[in-house]
């Protein structure tokens, strides 16, 4: 279990460096949104995996030393505030007609989506990798 445990979060961080790429540099190439909706789902299911890892995480570190403690309640609720972000956006995208644009507060939030998912995915693979390699 371990095995698969580090290999979980070695995908999560390598996701997180593609996603962080395909941020940064979407706007030097014509229509991107293909490669956006290809990731979303990744993402979606990553942004859950990371959910229930850093919920027993959580729940594991309830009685423990504070500082530990302090920072796996911290990864869950960030974790918890970007799933419902990310599952609002991404559920607002998917019902949108043909030739309809998204509001202004859709992009601010995925940018904000945007700047998560890597910080979050990244922190919750690192500890799947660290966690795992004793």
């Amino acid at each position: 279990m371990t095995m698969v445990a580090r290999g979980i979060g070695g995908l999560m961080m390598v996701y997180s460096a593609l996603y962080l790429a395909q941020f940064l540099f979407s706007p030097l190439y014509d229509n991107p949104q293909r490669v956006w909706d290809v990731m979303n789902v990744i993402s979606g299911l990553g942004i859950l995996v990371a959910l229930v890892v850093n919920l027993r995480r959580m729940r594991s570190q309830s009685d423990g030393n504070p500082v530990p403690r302090r920072g796996a309640h911290t990864l869950f609720y960030a974790n918890a505030a970007l799933a419902i972000w990310f599952f609002h956006n991404w559920i607002s995208l998917l019902t949108l007609e043909a030739g309809e644009a998204t509001s202004v507060h859709h992009e601010v939030v995925w940018q904000l989506i945007a700047m998560m998912i890597p910080l979050v995915l990244a922190t919750t693979g690192w500890r799947l990798w660290r966690e795992n390699f004793r």
